[in-house]
C-alpha cells in the first residue's frame, strides 16, 4: 500500500513539474473538440491545495479542474471520495494510470 501511494506522489510531482514548466513560456487552450476535465489527485501525507496552482493554469488554459479531497482514513474511502468527483464532472475525464 505505502509503495503505491509513493509511485502515485511522484507521478503526481513529475505531472505537475511538467505542466508548470510546460506553461511557463506559452499558452495553449484547450482543444475545440475532446475530453476537458481534469481531476487532480493528491498522494498520501498532502491535500487538495497542493494542486491549487496546477489546477489555476489548467483553468485558464480552458480545462475544467476539480481537486479531489480525500479523507485519507482509507483506501476504499479514499476511491470513493475519487470517484465521487469524476461522477461529478460534466463529460468525459481524461484517466491516466501508471
Amino acid at each position: 500500500m505505502k509503495e503505491l501511494y509513493g509511485v502515485a506522489t511522484v507521478t503526481a510531482a513529475l505531472i505537475a513539474t511538467i505542466l508548470l514548466l510546460g506553461n511557463s513560456q506559452k499558452v495553449v487552450a484547450a482543444p475545440p473538440t475532446g475530453v476537458k476535465n481534469v481531476v487532480l489527485v493528491h498522494g498520501a501525507f498532502a491535500d487538495g491545495s497542493g494542486w491549487e496552482a496546477v489546477a489555476d493554469i489548467l483553468t485558464k488554459d480552458g480545462y475544467t479542474a476539480a481537486v479531489v479531497q480525500h479523507p485519507e482514513t482509507s483506501y476504499a474511502e479514499d476511491i470513493k471520495f475519487t470517484k465521487a468527483v469524476i461522477d461529478q464532472q460534466s463529460g468525459p475525464v481524461a484517466r491516466s494510470v501508471r
